[in-house]
């Protein structure tokens, strides 16, 4: 996994976005997940098999030792992977933050070329700890600094 994203993140281990039927545009790239293109294209056959056969929707797959967490925004799937030990609440809630900040920063981009073009969101990591990072200073400079 990227270095960077894991200093900054605090409950998930791994993170993806797939589009189109399992392709994975961009990913966190850990040690968890050896073949992420594979991986991708699993994760929606299983949620593709489940919708079918139950007509529900998979939010989450859960193992003994790690949680897989579902979120479908804009056509596209963000996944989350957590310890499972991990608490759910807070590992969903940063898998929203980071879907939020996704959209947000590419939004224009998806729309003018289909978000096919997967070269355009290498720096996503890097975007996070940075954002990541101007959050926790920031709380800190107002805790550490007195106002009047």
């Amino acid at each position: 996994m990227s270095v960077g994203f894991r200093k900054v993140v605090e409950y998930l281990q791994d993170f993806l976005i797939i589009k189109d039927g399992g392709k994975v545009i961009f990913s966190t790239a850990s040690d968890i997940i050896t073949d992420e293109v594979l991986f991708g294209g699993f994760l929606e056959a299983i949620k593709g098999f489940y919708n079918l056969s139950l007509e529900d929707e998979l939010l989450s797959i859960e193992g003994r030792k790690y949680r897989i967490t579902f979120v479908l925004k804009e056509d596209l799937e963000f996944i989350g992977i957590s310890r499972s030990l991990t608490d759910e609440s807070r590992a969903v809630k940063e898998l929203e933050f980071f879907t939020d900040m996704f959209l947000s920063k590419y939004h224009d981009i998806m729309e003018s070329c289909n978000g096919t073009d997967v070269r355009k969101y290498k720096s996503f990591d890097t975007y996070i700890k940075k954002t990541i990072n101007e959050i926790v200073f920031g709380q800190l400079e107002r805790c550490l600094i007195p106002h009047p």
